[in-house]
């Protein structure tokens, strides 16, 4: 006698298994972990402004932004790394510390450029105008953060991989944009208060620094 055997209705479905509770507890504290190098970026930037204020500003308006930019980008790199390390490996210390360097590269190396061409163009008639300013910023980010990338792959070690620039790198590079609305078309900033969103930029940059591993 053939026997039909029995087909569960129910047999099509893929078994769900509930995640542990040692496996939620993981993931928060990875959670957790990737939160706190952006918490110590702040502190370092809130700190960078505070010392900023107290610090005595030259007649030069140019001198006076640049200090205040690189001061918050050191201040966001160091906080982010400081709190990334916390119960880190020396390994792992080593690498935020290198992304930490590679972060201020690539934020003050463009900005010097900008600002060196943007003085420039201020005091040479011909050059005094827009069109040639906005190219003079171009050419200074771009140079800027080639130079960068290629001060990280020079100073490598054996075994490291080559640094590439990315798409998330070029945000660090915003402040580049905003030195140059500060130092050559300063009318903006009184209808787009760009320069409020800086801190926010750095506090990015010396997060993602902290969070290399």
């Amino acid at each position: 006698m053939n026997m039909k055997a029995e087909i569960n209705p129910y047999s099509i479905f893929k078994s769900y298994n509930m995640p542990s509770q040692e496996t939620v507890n993981d993931k928060k504290k990875s959670h957790l972990r990737q939160i706190v190098p952006y918490v110590g970026s702040a502190v370092g930037v809130g700190a960078a402004i505070l010392a900023n204020k107290k610090m005595p500003k030259t007649k030069y308006k140019t001198i006076n932004d640049v200090t205040e930019m690189l001061l918050m980008a050191g201040g966001a790199n160091i906080g982010g790394v400081l709190a990334g390390s916390v119960g880190a490996d020396k390994n792992s210390q080593k690498k935020k510390w290198k992304e930490a360097g590679f972060q201020v590269m690539n934020i003050s190396i463009p900005m010097l450029m900008v600002s060196a061409a943007l003085e420039i163009c201020k005091n040479i008639k011909f050059l005094n105008n827009v069109p040639t300013k906005i190219i003079a910023s171009i050419a200074g980010m771009t140079s800027g953060a080639m130079l960068a990338t290629k001060i990280t792959n020079a100073t490598r070690k054996e075994g490291e991989p080559y640094r590439k620039y990315t798409i998330k790198d070029s945000i660090a590079n915003f402040d580049d944009i905003v030195a140059t609305i500060k130092i050559g078309f300063e009318r903006i900033l009184e209808y787009i208060p760009v320069d409020k969103i800086l801190p926010f930029i750095y506090i990015y940059s010396g997060g993602r620094a902290g969070n290399k591993e």
